[in-house]
């Protein structure tokens, strides 16, 4: 696993907010860094891909950036990547570090379908990190 750098972490959270403001769009109201947006995620993605059949090049790395920085903001975690991928490291309740896949999780979803839910994915996430 490797940290990022303070310019590519500003980077991700710029692409996050980009992401944010597009899904904003799509639901016709503000969306925030919170659980409900993960929610309006898992509906854009799969929009998304009803209309075409597959994502778009970048997609998956947009959405994940803000899957990531959701929880970057109510865990206070920190970016990084582990074999290629973006990841979010946490802290725990026990104060242990847990790397949490955001951009291989939104890779699934897209492959699987919402059988491999974010909202999913981030509450139980949210849950194991406050449980330790």
């Amino acid at each position: 696993m490797r940290f990022l750098s303070r310019e590519q972490a500003r980077d991700l959270g710029a692409l996050s907010e980009w992401a944010r403001r597009g899904l904003s769009q799509f639901a016709g109201r503000e969306a925030s860094y919170d659980a409900e947006t993960v929610q309006l995620l898992d509906e854009w993605i799969d929009h998304t891909l009803q209309r075409g059949g597959a994502a778009p090049e970048g997609a998956a790395l947009l959405w994940a950036s803000l899957l990531g920085e959701m929880f970057r903001r109510r865990h206070e975690g920190w970016w990084a990547t582990q074999d290629g991928k973006i990841v979010i490291v946490c802290p725990t309740s026990m104060r242990e570090q847990r790397v949490i896949p955001v951009q291989e999780e939104v890779e699934r979803r897209i492959a699987f379908g919402m059988s491999e839910s974010l909202t999913y994915f981030y509450n139980i996430t949210c849950i194991e990190l406050k449980l330790g």
